[in-house]
C-alpha cells in the first residue's frame, strides 16, 4: 500500500515512490522523468510558475521539504508537481498542482468559484468562456470534486485555497489546478487522481 506518508525524508526514495503511484494511475509502461525542486530560487520554470501559486494557496501553514516535478506525456502533455510536506522524522505528500496548454484561446481568465454548502460552484470570469463550461453538468462536477480543498493526508488533515483556473496562455489558455490527495482503501492508500485531471482538460478544451 502506498499512501503517500512515509517515515523516511529522502528524496531519492519519496520520489522513486510517488513515481510509481503516479506512473500506477496513468497505466504507463515505463518510468515517468521528474526533477526534484528544492527552496533555492533560480531561472523561472512550468515547476516555479507552479510553486508561486501553490504557496499562495496553502499560506504557509505546511512546511515543504521539496517538490517532484513531473513531465506527463500520456493522452497530452502536462505538469504535475507534488509538494512533499515534512512530518515529524518523516513526511506526507501535500499540494498536487497540474497544468496542461489547452489548444483554444480565452478572452480573459476563468476561475473556479470556492465550494458552496449547496450545489456546484461554477465557473466565472471572462463570460461567454464561463458560459460555454457552465453548460456542461459533467465537467462542473468532476472539476468541484477534483479541485479539493480539504482531505487526509499521513493522519493529517491538510486544507488548501481552492484553485482551478483557465488562463489565457501563448496563443491558446493553460488550465491548472490545486489539489490534494484523495485517501483510498480506508487511508491505507491514496490517489493523485492524474486521469481524472487529463479527463477534466480534455472536456474544457472540447467544451470552449
Amino acid at each position: 500500500m502506498n499512501n503517500l506518508a512515509y517515515t523516511s525524508q529522502d528524496p531519492a526514495y519519496i520520489g522513486g515512490k510517488v513515481e510509481e503511484k503516479v506512473r500506477e494511475e496513468l497505466g504507463a509502461s515505463a518510468p515517468l522523468a521528474y526533477q526534484v525542486q528544492t527552496g533555492e530560487a533560480g531561472t523561472a520554470t512550468i515547476g516555479s510558475f507552479l510553486s508561486d501559486i501553490g504557496n499562495a494557496l496553502m499560506g504557509g501553514k505546511d512546511e515543504t521539504l521539496f517538490r517532484l516535478n513531473f513531465d506527463l506525456a500520456q493522452r497530452r502533455a502536462a505538469n504535475l508537481q507534488v509538494s512533499i510536506n515534512r512530518q515529524g522524522v518523516g513526511a506526507h505528500a501535500g499540494l498536487l498542482m497540474y497544468s496542461t496548454r489547452l489548444a483554444k484561446p480565452i478572452g480573459g481568465e476563468l476561475a473556479l468559484e470556492d465550494p458552496k454548502f449547496f450545489g456546484k460552484s461554477k465557473f466565472a470570469g471572462e463570460a461567454a468562456s464561463a458560459a460555454k463550461l457552465n453548460s456542461n453538468g459533467d465537467l462542473i462536477k468532476r472539476a468541484n470534486d477534483l479541485a479539493r480543498v480539504e482531505s487526509q493526508s499521513g493522519g493529517l488533515t491538510l486544507k488548501i485555497k481552492r484553485c482551478c483556473k483557465v488562463i489565457p496562455h501563448e496563443g491558446g489558455s493553460m488550465l491548472v489546478i490545486g489539489t490534494l490527495p484523495r485517501p483510498t482503501k480506508m487511508g491505507f492508500s491514496a490517489a493523485v487522481d492524474a486521469q481524472e485531471f487529463l479527463d477534466i482538460a480534455d472536456m474544457i478544451e472540447a467544451s470552449l
